[in-house]
């Protein structure tokens, strides 16, 4: 009797289709807004003044989680000033993100490791930005710095 009804299940599992519902975004937005969150990076690192402004709304905010302090919510712009693993020197290496977009906003929650300044260990962090468009550029709205721990795996 199981072999009778083969033929249409075989029908229904074929015509099956699934619906995705990944949030939409071209690739093409999807690579500006990684280009954006690394030239973030590479802006504080530098402590680029020039260069912030391309990359970052002038409202932008940054919440700071310090390892030993509460979360401070600071002005984007401020971070070149702040005396943190970010802003030495461009040490930063983005080593995994996750993009969401969804028209024009979109998240990415990166995570990043910076060497120790005796170049020994290994510390990551995870910051999570929040990236609009705006006159038709992509630029981060928001970022969240997350705190520094020592990296377990390279």
């Amino acid at each position: 009797m199981t072999a009778k009804y083969l033929p249409v299940l075989l029908l229904v599992a074929v015509s099956c289709r699934f619906q995705d519902l990944t949030s939409g975004g071209s690739r093409r937005d999807e690579a500006a807004v990684q280009v954006v969150v690394a030239s973030l990076y590479q802006a504080i690192g530098a402590k680029d003044t020039a260069a912030l402004p391309h990359v970052a709304l002038p409202s932008a905010t940054a919440l700071v989680a310090a390892e030993r302090s509460p979360p401070a919510l600071v002005p984007l712009r401020t971070m070149i000033d702040v005396p943190e693993r970010r802003n030495q020197g461009g040490a930063v290496h983005i080593v995994r993100t996750e993009l969401r977009s969804d028209g024009d906003v979109a998240t990415d929650r990166v995570v990043v490791v910076a060497r120790s300044s005796d170049g020994v260990r290994e510390f990551e962090a995870t910051d999570v930005f929040t990236i609009a468009r705006h006159a038709g550029e992509w630029r981060v709205a928001h970022a969240m710095f997350g705190p520094w721990r020592p990296r377990s795996t390279p």
